[in-house]
């Protein structure tokens, strides 16, 4: 790959990170606010990030056993 061919692909990923930052960004502060406001739903919030944080990392397992599992097969 050329230098100018991953220019754009360079540009778009940094906008990507960008965009990422800016809204970790604003999703701290609404929970600084919702932990002000409302502690009780606060701890449910956090209860549920846990809970996707904990699925997400069984569906990477599996996904990463299968790609495992099949390149162990070819070769």
């Amino acid at each position: 790959m050329s230098k100018a061919s991953g220019q754009p692909l360079t540009n778009t990923l940094s906008s990507v990170v960008d965009l990422l930052v800016e809204q970790r960004i604003k999703l701290d502060a609404l929970e600084h606010v919702l932990k002000e406001t409302n502690p009780l739903a606060h701890e449910l919030y956090l209860g549920t990030i846990e809970n996707l944080r904990a699925q997400e990392t069984a569906e990477l397992k599996k996904v990463f056993t299968v790609r495992l599992k099949s390149k162990l097969s070819e070769g």
